[in-house]
């Protein structure tokens, strides 16, 4: 079947990009890969991974395709008050706004934000 066809392609791409981290971390340490959720009446948001960059705290949204939303990072990148945030997904290196977008295949390059 065509790979992009997939069901469970998301998932898949998390799961890969979530690997992808763990393995790319340093050797001297133990990987931490954290997530955020937040539930209220008028909307939850969830942001796939939260990790450690060179500036601080990067939150990573992982998409499977080049289209999606990025409402949930906004949110956290509002809450916080933090000037970027990563989209990993099938879409070249690029930027717009505070969000910098890294292809699935470089998720490690996250570290690097």
């Amino acid at each position: 079947s065509d790979l992009q066809q997939l069901i469970n392609k998301g998932h898949l791409a998390e799961l890969f990009s979530g690997l992808e981290l763990i393995k790319s971390a340093s050797p001297y340490s133990y990987p931490e890969l954290y997530y955020w959720h937040r539930e209220e009446k008028s909307s939850n948001a969830e942001v796939d991974f939260v990790v450690q960059g060179k500036s601080g705290v990067v939150p990573l949204e992982v998409k499977a395709g080049t289209k999606g939303q990025m409402q949930s990072l906004h949110i956290f990148l509002d809450e916080r008050n933090l000037s970027k945030g990563v989209r990993i997904s099938a879409e070249n290196f690029s930027r717009y706004d505070k969000i910098v977008t890294i292809p699935l295949y470089a998720a490690s390059r996250a570290y690097d934000i």
